[in-house]
C-alpha cells in the first residue's frame, strides 16, 4: 500500500495504475441552488491539491500490510522514516514465520542495515516513484471527462463517473495510461479527499508505441482511502488485476489485493536503522507475550 501513505504510493507500487478524479458539470438546466454548488471540476481540483500537499507532510506512521496474490499471502509491518520505508515480515500464508524463515529474513535485513549505499539507493528509488506519481496526479483534472453519477448512500460522498478526455495529449510515458481508463471516483466533500476509485481499461494502452510495454483492455483496479486518525488520509485497500507485456515479449500479470490497517503515529525523526529496530522490538515483544 500503501509506500508513501497516500494514493500516490499505490499508483507506483502497482506498476502502472493511475488515479482518476472528476470534472465537468453541464450548466444547462441548472437551478440557482445548483449553480452555486461546487462543480465536479472544483471537487477534483480540491482533492488533487490535498493529495499533492500530503506528500509534504512530516508525520510518520507505522502500519500493517496484508498482500494476497495467486502465490499466497504475506503480512508486513511497515514504518515511515526520514530515510524511506522500512518493512518487517511477520507472516506467510497467514502463519507466523518458522525459525528458519525468520533467520533468512533477519539475514536479509542485516545486509541492508550494514550497507548504507543500498539504503540510499532504496530511498532514491522511492523519491523517484513519488515524483512520477505526482506527475500522474497533476494530470488528472485534464486527462478525463467527468460527470456526476447519482447520490451515494454515505453522507458527504459524491459519485463521479469519468472517461478519457479525447483532447488530452499525454506529455510523457507516465501519463499514457490515463488515455485508456474509465470508471468511478468517490470524493468526500467534507474532507476534500478521494475516498474510492474504481477503474477499468477500456482500451489497450501502449507505452513507447508498444516497444516499452502494453496494458491490455479489461484490466481493473479499485483503491480505497480513509481518514486513519488525526485527519491523516491513507490507502487502506487496493485490488489490482492487469495483464500486458513489457519490452514486447515479456508477459506482465498483476493480480493482488492489499489491505492496510493498524495505523499508529511514530517519532518523526527516525533513521532507517532506528525504524527497523522499532519494528523488530515490537515483534519480539508480541512473540514473547504469546508464549
Amino acid at each position: 500500500m500503501p509506500i508513501d501513505g497516500s494514493f500516490r504510493r499505490t499508483i507506483l507500487a502497482l506498476g502502472f495504475v493511475p488515479l482518476a478524479l472528476a470534472l465537468a458539470l453541464s450548466a444547462a438546466g441548472q437551478t440557482s441552488e445548483t449553480a452555486i454548488s461546487p462543480s465536479a471540476n472544483d471537487l477534483v481540483r480540491r482533492a488533487v491539491d490535498n493529495e499533492l500537499a500530503s506528500s509534504n507532510s512530516k508525520l510518520r506512521y507505522t502500519y500493517r500490510v496484508r498482500k494476497q496474490t495467486p502465490n499466497g499471502s504475506s503480512v508486513k509491518q511497515v514504518a515511515d522514516t526520514n530515510d524511506g520505508q522500512v518493512s518487517y515480515l511477520l507472516m506467510m500464508n497467514d502463519q507466523p514465520l518458522t525459525e528458519e524463515q525468520r533467520r533468512i529474513e533477519d539475514e536479509k535485513n542485516q545486509k541492508i542495515l550494514n550497507n548504507p549505499e543500498e539504503q540510499r539507493k532504496r530511498f532514491k528509488d522511492q523519491k523517484e516513484d513519488e515524483r512520477r506519481a505526482n506527475t500522474l496526479v497533476k494530470a488528472l483534472p485534464d486527462a478525463f471527462v467527468y460527470e456526476f453519477d447519482g447520490a451515494d448512500p454515505e453522507p458527504h460522498v459524491v459519485n463521479l463517473r469519468f472517461r478519457p478526455n479525447p483532447n488530452f495529449n499525454a506529455p510523457d510515458r507516465e501519463t499514457q495510461v490515463l488515455k485508456g481508463m474509465a470508471g468511478h471516483m468517490y470524493i468526500d466533500t467534507q474532507a476534500n479527499r478521494m475516498k474510492r476509485l474504481d477503474g477499468t481499461l477500456v482500451d489497450d494502452v501502449n507505452f513507447g508505441w508498444g516497444i516499452f510495454g502494453k496494458l491490455h483492455k479489461g484490466g481493473h483496479f479499485e483503491i480505497r482511502e480513509s481518514d486513519v486518525g488525526d485527519g491523516h488520509w491513507d490507502v487502506t485497500y487496493s485490488n489490482l488485476d492487469f495483464t500486458g507485456k513489457v519490452l514486447l515479449f515479456k508477459k506482465l500479470k498483476i493480480k493482488e489485493t492489499s489491505e492496510i490497517s493498524d495505523f499508529r503515529r511514530i517519532p518523526e525523526n527516525l533513521s532507517y536503522s532506528q525504524g527497523f529496530e522499532l519494528l523488530r522490538k515490537e515483534n519480539q515483544q508480541k512473540v514473547s507475550a504469546k508464549r
